[in-house]
């Protein structure tokens, strides 16, 4: 595994700049989702297409997105290493037409640019907002958004079936399900079955 230094060039790749049709579109926007995507799953990926639909509605062109694993520092029980989260990222996002990885998180998100806000069923996002000073200060930067198709695919859904031996299969994309496989991870015993 390749470890990740401070000279990695953002990836540009699937960076779309579309020339404004209709003078309607009030700015370009990138999509950044920071995370442990340990390991990612669809729902990781379906937040990008729900703030996408709804910024579109709203006059905004999204230029393109970027998942962006939190980094070793975060110290999250059973956090692989950065090395494994990045490259699942980039396995995860492979079939998608405008989300790549950053490698390193980003910060000042809410305060300087601002936030989309997938509700998951169960969650109550007036109270996370309330519940923190800079989700506070910056409220007017945070846009909810609705799940019209409820999803509660988790990471630590996904580890637990892979701890019980169970089948992930359609949780996560099969790529990222192989790499999982072949490294061997989040297994409790070595030797265990490997089926995923």
């Amino acid at each position: 595994m390749e470890e990740v230094g401070m000279e990695v060039p953002l990836r540009r790749d699937k960076i779309s700049i579309e020339p404004s049709r209709d003078g309607g579109i009030r700015g370009g926007v990138v999509l950044v989702a920071t995370g442990s995507f340990n390991p990612p799953t669809y729902m990781h990926l379906r937040m990008f297409e729900l703030a996408k639909d709804e910024l579109q509605q709203r006059g905004y062109y999204v230029l393109g997105g970027y998942m962006s694993p939190v980094n070793d520092a975060y110290k999250k029980k059973d956090l692989l290493p950065t090395a494994h989260r990045i490259r699942f990222c980039e396995l995860a996002c492979k079939s998608s037409s405008f989300v790549m990885v950053d490698p390193w998180e980003v910060r000042t998100i809410c305060k300087d640019f601002g936030v989309i806000c997938i509700r998951r069923e169960g969650k109550d996002v007036g109270n996370l907002i309330a519940g923190s000073d800079i989700l506070q200060e910056c409220r007017d930067n945070i846009i909810s958004v609705d799940e019209i198709v409820p999803n509660q695919i988790s990471s630590s859904r996904v580890r637990d079936c892979i701890k019980r031996c169970l089948s992930i299969k359609y949780l996560t994309c099969d790529e990222l399900i192989e790499y999982i496989r072949e490294h061997k991870l989040f297994m409790e015993a070595e030797g265990g079955d490997t089926r995923l």
